[in-house]
């Protein structure tokens, strides 16, 4: 599962770390809010060790019950980049990106639960194009994951 984006209504954060809670098999989430949010709701502290990174992504975060946390949308847009292009062989332990794509290959089926909040910066003209609206980032990857990897992938939008 990989759970990106907070909910539209602060209601449904409970709803959110619930899905998270039971579902069986690994689970990644990218960004900063959502992490937070499963961290509230469960009562976890993320940590962030600044220690052997990669300095061309932001830095992972940790907490028990999730076995990946990294930055959102910068971290789905090179995601998205790698599946689309080329993927490294020399696969980076410590660049988030790669490790996601690692995971998602490893998979035969991916849920992606996506909260449906606007983030109002990603929304910002100045920012590059490259940054689009994390829904459009995720299905972007979704239709890459079928179409040239053959797998199976589910959207639930929170």
């Amino acid at each position: 599962m990989l759970v990106t984006g907070p909910p539209v209504d602060p209601k449904r954060d409970r709803t959110l770390a619930s899905r998270v809670t039971s579902f069986k098999g690994k689970k990644i989430i990218c960004g900063g809010t959502t992490a937070n949010i499963l961290a509230r709701e469960w009562g976890k502290e993320i940590s962030v060790p600044l220690t052997n990174i990669d300095r061309s992504m932001p830095p992972m975060g940790i907490m028990d019950g999730i076995d990946l946390i990294s930055e959102g949308i910068i971290t789905l847009g090179k995601v998205s980049e790698f599946l689309d292009t080329e993927i490294p062989e020399d696969c980076n332990s410590r660049n988030p990106a790669l490790l996601i794509v690692k995971e998602l290959l490893n998979r035969d089926k991916i849920t992606f639960l996506i909260g449906t909040k606007i983030n109002d910066a990603h929304q910002d003209p100045n920012m590059p194009v490259e940054l689009e609206i994390r829904r459009n980032i995720v299905k972007k990857i979704s239709r890459l994951l079928k179409d040239k990897y053959l797998k199976e992938t589910e959207l639930i939008f929170v």
